[in-house]
């Protein structure tokens, strides 16, 4: 009996010994060198918000991960000494002489810009309203995404809770063109002039980095400039 026994676990062992196992397969890592369709995210990708655009920053965002940062937020234990912001901006506190509702009033529809290149000035150029030699678009913004000096997108801690992040961000409407109301003679230019922002932000591709400080150059002035050959 004893025999017969031993015979029988002996060949049950070969028989599970020879079983196939399901094969095991391998975790994927939430990023990382992997194949565009499992998911890989890449930061120098434009997001919806500009897909299209020629921007490098967005005021409004569709797929703002607010519940991300509000995490990312709790968790981290500097945050305080990260965060800073100057909530209330306006011409009263950044533009010499010239008030919050004389900005808000400054209205350029009636300019062509027809200056530029090889046009002729035409009358919109020598007349009009109050407002800027360089016609320009003035916004007090608080941009939810934007493109750092890397090429790399990042989300902006912006109307979480309470808290935000706000620039003033003026751009040329019409670039190049000449400046208004000066004569042909000094071949003017309109410029865009830019500053660098440092802003606390997130990384949708790696959001186990936490909360950290990135820099993004943001459009700040239109300008006049007069070339020395003038």
């Amino acid at each position: 009996m004893a025999l017969i026994l031993s015979v029988i676990l002996a060949c049950a062992g070969v028989a599970l010994g020879t079983a196939r196992l399901p094969p095991r397969t391998p975790s994927q890592a939430s990023y990382g060198a992997q194949p565009h369709n499992a998911g890989y995210c890449d930061p120098t990708t434009p997001p919806t918000c500009a897909y299209g655009a020629d921007v490098s920053f967005c005021i409004e965002d569709p797929e703002y991960p607010e519940y991300e940062i509000k995490g990312a937020i709790t968790a981290d234990k500097l945050f305080d000494k990260k965060y800073a912001d100057v909530a209330d901006q306006s011409a009263d506190d950044l533009v010499e002489h010239v008030t919050k509702y004389q900005e808000e009033a400054f209205d350029y529809s009636y300019y062509t810009g027809h200056s530029k290149g090889y046009s002729p000035y035409d009358v919109t150029h020598w007349t009009g309203p109050e407002g800027y030699i360089c016609p320009s678009d003035v916004a007090y913004a608080r941009p939810r995404r934007a493109r750092n000096v890397e090429g790399k997108w990042r989300v902006i801690v912006n109307d979480v809770h309470y808290y935000t992040q706000t620039a003033r961000l003026e751009t040329c409407l019409f670039p190049q063109s000449a400046c208004r109301a000066l004569a042909p003679c000094f071949k003017s230019k309109c410029t865009q002039k830019s500053v660098y922002h440092r802003l606390l932000s997130f990384d949708p591709c790696d959001p186990y980095k936490g909360l950290f400080i990135d820099i993004y150059k943001l459009p700040s002035a239109c300008s006049c400039h007069i070339p020395t050959y003038a």
